[in-house]
């Protein structure tokens, strides 16, 4: 009976333990091994945490005090990290989501890890303590990264799931604490380019010039900004034409004054919207900061960007040659290549490596998000408007793509095409019908036939067309509108020709568009969330062949104006991710506009990139 009470007493302590934090847990039943601590060193929690607290007294307490006081009484306040090559490596990637600026308290360890005051049983337990924030950070990202990495607020600090403690500590117990760091890091191909690229960008430390004018600069003119400019082309790179970008391969795009037809690439804001967000184009800064001012002032006095008569300095000419390096530079941003200097370059262009090291940092830990290597599927980078289909590890199709416009944001997913439309129909997404098309209707009652719409009575498929001409629109609430509008398959369809099916909660799909000429700008968050594809009928082609559809088959269903299913064989996975910088093969950075105003975290994380330094370099 004695015993039996002994066991439920220490049945208590040991669950009461576990509620408040990790106290003392047993190694056998926290799957620990024993670590071996000499016999008469045997410490318990509470001098565990006092030890550490004294240890920790001038430099303030450790986020994880509770959940370290049982693990450091466990190897007899032996210290964790003697391994000087772990240490290395986990100071790098501490300074890497420190500098990202996902969760301010990284920016606490890296401070304490750089005061040299910090030092013995201290500075072990601020790597432990910042070794448990990292593992709650990469245990939990692949399910939470989407919210984490993609929001302006930081996230909460939890303790980390006990089995990953658990294989912390056995690493440290059987020597491989290194190895157990090294895996740790993002395993995509792109983690060791984007490592190198930012600590490149670190050892740039001298001041960032900066240009100032508001309006446009044209070759030609002259402009107090040509020095920085020139300075800024120069450290680039920019101005050497072995630096020339790679070209993206060529693709047919539609004439710039195609016919444009009511669709969801053009469907308008509500008013609203439209107040909030002055044009489509209006997100055009690096930082994720949106501007109203999206066209700058040309100059009265053509020849000098300030307006007034200044005298005539070399130095301060718009020159050829500084019009050249602008190109590359313009290039390199994923811009037109026009040799304008307008707000979107001029942004870019002030740009310091610091703030792109930062912008590095962020998205060096989005690649956790991503497969480790893409064999067969679809990938969809947004903020690059570009798709690229794998198959056995080669990619066989590249296409620009337009994707949301910020108010209308083409969610990150993951999915599976399972079958492909020939001439598809469309079925206006209700929000669409009443931001859009019922506030048009009551301006132009004849805008529904003008554009090949059918009105149906419901959603079912006994749902009965209804004569747009017999409905009061003037007594219409947009908010409650009753009916189904569908757009038949045509040359003007909204979707195209081709529409590529695949499971999503938020109706997200790929198709084809009838306006090509809105490929032609760099700009091409202008639709309502999906994502239109400019070689929609190359992607089709692939898809269907793969199921025994040759060409002449394809172009006779498609002349015939059906509508037909098409299933494919094997489903396609579909990645649609959100990368705003990443390092392309010839080994130079790559930074996109953040369209979404997802970035802001990398101004906060700049602020810790001096002392983040010392720890990578």
């Amino acid at each position: 009976m004695l015993l039996q009470k002994s066991s439920i007493a220490k049945a208590i302590v040991i669950g009461c333990s576990l509620l408040f934090g990790l106290a003392y847990v047993s190694p056998s039943l926290a799957g620990i091994p024993p670590v071996s601590a000499p016999a008469n060193h045997r410490v318990t929690v509470a001098q565990s945490q006092a030890d550490i607290t004294a240890a920790m007294s001038r430099f303030g307490s450790p986020f994880y005090l509770k959940t370290l006081a049982p693990l450091y009484a466990n190897r007899g306040m032996q210290p964790m990290w003697q391994d000087r090559q772990a240490i290395q490596q986990f100071q790098q990637q501490l300074a890497e989501v420190a500098i990202s600026g996902v969760q301010p308290q990284f920016t606490q360890w890296v401070k304490m890890l750089t005061d040299k005051n910090i030092s013995g049983l201290a500075r072990d337990v601020v790597l432990s303590d910042a070794l448990l924030g990292y593992l709650q950070f990469t245990s939990s990202v692949p399910s939470k990264g989407e919210v984490w990495l993609y929001s302006n607020v930081p996230y909460k600090m939890e303790t980390p799931p006990l089995s990953v403690i658990n294989q912390w500590q056995k690493s440290v117990t059987h020597g491989s604490l290194n190895g157990f760091i090294l895996s740790l890091v993002p395993q995509h191909p792109q983690y060791s380019r984007m490592h190198n690229a930012l600590k490149t960008l670190l050892t740039d430390s001298r001041p960032w010039p900066q240009l100032t004018d508001r309006q446009t600069l044209r070759p030609g003119q002259i402009s107090n900004d040509v020095p920085a400019l020139r300075d800024i082309l120069q450290r680039t790179g920019m101005m050497s034409p072995e630096n020339e970008p790679p070209k993206p391969a060529d693709e047919v795009v539609g004439a710039v004054d195609a016919p444009m037809v009511h669709d969801d690439d053009n469907a308008q804001p509500d008013v609203t919207a439209g107040q909030n967000q002055a044009a489509n184009s209006a997100v055009v800064s690096p930082s994720a900061t949106t501007t109203t001012d999206v066209q700058p002032e040309t100059p009265n006095n053509i020849g000098n960007v300030q307006g007034t008569v200044v005298p005539v300095n070399s130095d301060n000419v718009y020159t050829p040659d500084l019009v050249d390096g602008l190109k590359r530079f313009q290039r390199w941003q994923g811009l037109e290549a026009d040799g304008l200097i307008g707000l979107r370059t001029r942004e870019w262009l002030n740009v310091s490596p610091q703030l792109r090291a930062s912008l590095l940092a962020l998205n060096i830990q989005r690649l956790r998000l991503l497969p480790d290597d893409m064999h067969n599927g679809i990938m969809v980078n947004i903020p690059n408007y570009s798709l690229a289909y794998y198959v056995n590890g080669n990619e066989i199709l590249s296409s620009r793509v337009i994707v949301g416009r910020p108010d209308r944001k083409t969610p990150l997913m993951r999915s599976a095409l399972n079958n492909v439309v020939l001439n598809p129909p469309w079925n206006v997404p209700t929000t669409l019908v009443r931001k859009d098309i019922v506030p048009k209707v009551k301006q132009d009652p004849s805008y529904l036939y003008k554009h090949n719409y059918t009105l149906l009575s419901g959603w079912s498929g006994e749902s009965e067309v209804i004569d747009p001409s017999m409905i009061n629109w003037s007594m219409v609430s947009a908010d409650s509108f009753p009916y189904r509008i569908r757009q038949a398959p045509g040359p003007t369809n909204s979707l195209g020709r081709y529409k590529f099916n695949m499971p999503s909660s938020d109706a997200i799909y790929l198709h084809d568009t009838p306006n090509h000429g809105l490929f032609q700008r760099d700009i091409r968050a202008l639709s309502s969330g999906c994502v239109r594809v400019n070689r929609a009928s190359d992607l089709a082609n692939l898809l269907l062949q793969d199921v025994g559809w040759n060409d002449t088959r394809i172009s006779g269903a498609l002349k015939e104006g059906n509508t037909r299913f098409v299933s494919i064989r094997q489903r396609v996975p579909v990645n649609l991710y959100y990368l705003t910088a990443w390092v392309a093969d010839d080994g130079q950075p790559q930074f996109r506009t953040d369209i979404y105003n997802y970035d802001s975290t990398a101004r906060s994380g700049a602020q810790i990139l001096k002392r983040a330094g010392q720890l990578l370099l």
